[in-house]
């Protein structure tokens, strides 16, 4: 990044704020263009929160409230199962505990009674708690029959407290609802909602009570963290990181989570809330509210317990959600679908939403994934730019009922409705967003260089905590030209060091440093933090995204070679399907859209012949290695390491040597198979190639020495670089058929366990290279 600036709106804060030009870019490109409001959201203030009373709605509830409590009335207090709704409950439950009024409350059963008011759920609380007054949180700002049964049925009074999308029509009751106001309280969460009705009740100093438990509740609920929100977020973190006056069971769950040092709001999205939200998603949610108000330490050590054993259980039942929804997606047409909908009777409601979450962010699309008999509950997720509550909207007229916000909603529908729910979704979204909506546009606060990356850059950033939802931790983009990449740990993840005092990380990548080896150069997509280790400072950068942005063939091919080989070790299990053509006839497998095909290369110089052909170019403009960064996209991938879920047609550019990655792929996916025929690659190395047995057990004797001596590697390409070889795919060849053979076992970690000899006449890659030479 050059030193020189150009914008006027970046000076002013370098020169106003002494700040770096890479961080006041930041800050610029967020909104945050002058000294003032730099100051205001960089150092949140107590003097920041807005008067309560400015909300509708909230000077009636104030005088109903204090009505009830001078006269010693019953108040319910109706909450919601997820953290939002839990710490909301909490919030007022505590409140007024603390003024001894006569207060219950009730969390609905997410199974039994499903979300917001019901009106069985109404009754059996008037029948057996006798209320004066329910005040509902998080919930209810679409229960007009509800209200109204309540009212003229029951005699019961209603004060609605929710942050949720306005309905068409509100219920006839007081109703809080930040939506229905301008101002820095807009996005409020159900917590924060609650939180002004005690400084609305009692003043700031008593609400500050609360603030921990609104921070949780605002991180966890995924409301922008900008205005009121951001303040709320930022006062609670650091009144827990202050160790002060925190409740003793939120402390505890804290301590459960063993976070090392201050507590951040990425702990809080992915350890806390998980924890929180975990017991409502598989059972009764209830007694939760009990984490947040009692002292009772033995109490508080089970509630804990139960959190921890709940949270472990629903990522249990999400994995294996998971692992089907995918098997369904081998049968998905996203070059025709829109939107992802998936059903199955016997899903854990509890969990759709974050099954739904994932598939959302890996394939671009909104997903309402769905359970349930004839009424089917479902849970739904967008990407960043889809409005999911009007996509869903647009379906209203066959759904029974619906609620939610931009990203996330909740519905139900009748199971004969659900096609044509989807279709009317899908009209909605042809007619409002164009095909490049749907395709991952990672966005990057700046392009930067190594020397941007400093200690001095890293804590800058940290000012923007909490980060989450409207106020992302900020991306960088960083070529890879610019770092090493090695790989590390069990040879999972790759990690390279930028410069003296920064290092980037790209977990579960670790094909990166092979695909760079091979000619492709990323744009690293990164977060950066401080880290402080044994008292040293560094800057550690993680990468989120790896995006493509070049290929120039490198002049190796040893490792596209290897994957090749790699890829021919499947077992042939029975008829593999596919079509044979020509390279010629590759285009007439297409059609004009731009989804759905998967192109397969192992050798550069077939990448290389398929983009010199500009009637491709048009159909895919990007080759990837190993992993694609938009799945279901036109892509090519050399050397897939991935299942290939919800593309229509695979293409294998290269012949393979086995029909092992055939039926390998018609296995996995439903996709049209089609083989290029004759197209083997390599055929210069092959034939360079010594496969006599007397070679090959040579090769045998020396690996054996090898791992004998104690010598280990972290993966193929690290061993094949240090074994002493005389030609690379000699050996490579060798390594493979002594691995098929079963000369050669290969453990997690890649450890080597020589075995012993087996004739290389036993493997398959052996006689098909020897039949491969013959025709050379």
């Amino acid at each position: 990044m050059s030193d020189v600036i150009t914008n006027e709106n970046v000076k002013t804060l370098v020169d106003a704020l002494g700040i770096s030009k890479v961080f006041a870019e930041v800050l610029v490109g967020r909104g945050i263009d002058t000294p003032e409001k730099a100051e205001a959201f960089l150092h949140p203030s107590k003097e920041m929160i807005t008067d309560p009373l400015l909300l509708t709605g909230m000077q009636d509830a104030v005088r109903r409230i204090r009505e009830a409590i001078e006269k010693k009335e019953r108040i319910v207090i109706y909450g919601d199962y997820d953290c939002d709704g839990i710490l909301a409950t909490s919030i007022l439950y505590d409140y007024f505990l603390s003024l001894d009024a006569d207060v219950y409350y009730h969390i609905p059963n997410r199974f039994e009674d499903g979300y917001g008011l019901k009106t069985e759920t109404l009754e059996s609380i008037a029948e057996n708690l006798f209320p004066d007054l329910i005040i509902t949180v998080d919930c209810g700002i679409s229960a007009v029959e509800e209200a109204e049964y309540l009212s003229e049925v029951l005699a019961i009074d209603l004060i609605i407290t929710d942050h949720h999308t306005l309905p068409d029509i509100l219920p006839n009751v007081i109703v809080i609802d930040p939506k229905q106001d301008e101002g820095p309280a807009h996005d409020l969460c159900g917590a924060g909602v609650a939180f002004k009705l005690v400084q609305a009740l009692a003043g700031l100093d008593d609400a500050m009570r609360y603030v921990d438990l609104a921070a949780i509740a605002t991180i966890a609920d995924i409301v922008p963290l900008r205005e009121e929100n951001r303040v709320i977020a930022s006062l609670g973190l650091k009144k827990i990181n202050a160790h002060y006056a925190v409740k003793k069971g939120l402390r505890m769950l804290i301590e459960s989570c063993e976070i090392e040092g201050d507590l951040l709001a990425s702990h809080v999205g992915f350890r806390i809330a998980p924890k929180i939200n975990a017991v409502g998603r598989i059972g009764d949610a209830s007694e939760i509210v009990r984490l947040f108000v009692s002292d009772e330490y033995i109490e508080l050590q089970g509630l804990v317990d139960k959190v921890t054993n709940a949270n472990e259980l629903r990522k249990s039942l999400v994995s294996q959600m998971y692992e089907e929804a995918l098997e369904m997606l081998k049968e998905a047409d996203l070059a025709v679908h829109k939107v992802i909908v998936l059903y199955k009777e016997s899903w854990n409601i509890g969990v759709l939403g974050l099954v739904a979450a994932r598939l959302s962010r890996e394939y671009s699309r909104p997903t309402l994934l769905f359970a349930g008999e004839d009424v089917l509950k479902g849970s739904a997720r967008a990407p960043e730019g889809i409005d999911l509550y009007q996509t869903i909207k647009a379906s209203s007229s066959v759904l029974l009922g619906f609620g939610g916000h931009k990203g996330a909603a909740g519905l139900s529908v009748a199971r004969e409705n659900l096609i044509a729910a989807r279709d009317l979704m899908e009209t909605y979204l042809d007619s409002v967003y164009q095909e490049e909506d749907f395709t991952l546009r990672p966005q990057c606060e700046a392009e930067v260089s190594a020397d941007d990356i400093t200690i001095r850059l890293a804590e800058e950033l940290s000012l923007l905590e909490p980060t989450g939802e409207g106020n992302r931790k900020p991306l960088f983009k960083i070529k890879s030209d610019w770092c090493q990449m090695g790989v590390m740990g069990n040879g999972a993840h790759a990690k390279g060091r930028l410069n003296a005092q920064a290092e980037i990380v790209a977990f579960n990548r670790a094909y990166l440093q092979e695909g760079i080896a091979l000619g492709l150069h990323y744009d690293l997509i990164s977060e950066c933090d401080k880290e402080v280790y044994k008292n040293r400072e560094k800057v550690k950068l993680k990468v989120s995204f790896a995006v493509p942005s070049a290929y120039r063939r490198a002049e190796s091919n040893a490792i596209a070679y290897h994957r090749y080989l790699r890829s021919n070790v499947y077992p042939e299990t029975g008829v593999a399907p596919c079509t044979t053509i020509s390279f010629q006839e590759i285009a007439d497998t297409l059609y004009d859209d731009t989804f759905g095909t998967l192109f397969i290369a192992f050798s550069p110089e077939t990448v290389e012949r398929f983009f010199s052909n500009a009637e491709m170019k048009g159909k895919v403009d990007r080759v990837e290695y190993a992993c694609p960064v938009d799945p279901a996209r036109n892509t090519l991938v050399i050397a897939p390491d991935f299942i290939p879920i919800a593309y229509k047609r695979i293409i294998l550019l290269d012949t393979p040597l086995t029909k092992g990655y055939i039926s390998y792929l018609a296995k996995h996916t439903d996709a049209e198979i089609y083989v290029v025929k004759d197209n083997y690659p390599f055929r210069a190395e092959i034939a360079r190639t010594d496969l006599s047995f007397e070679g090959i057990e040579k090769t045998y004797r020396a690996i054996r020495s090898f791992v004998f001596s104690g010598n280990a590697a972290a993966s193929p390409m690290e061993f094949f670089e240090k074994f002493p070889a005389d030609n690379i795919y000699a050996l490579i060849s060798h390594f493979y058929v002594l691995y098929e053979s079963g000369s050669l076992k290969v453990g997690q970690g890649f450890s080597l366990s020589p075995q012993n000899w087996t004739e290389p006449s036993a493997s398959t890659i052996y006689r098909r290279l020897l039949a491969l030479r013959k025709q050379l």
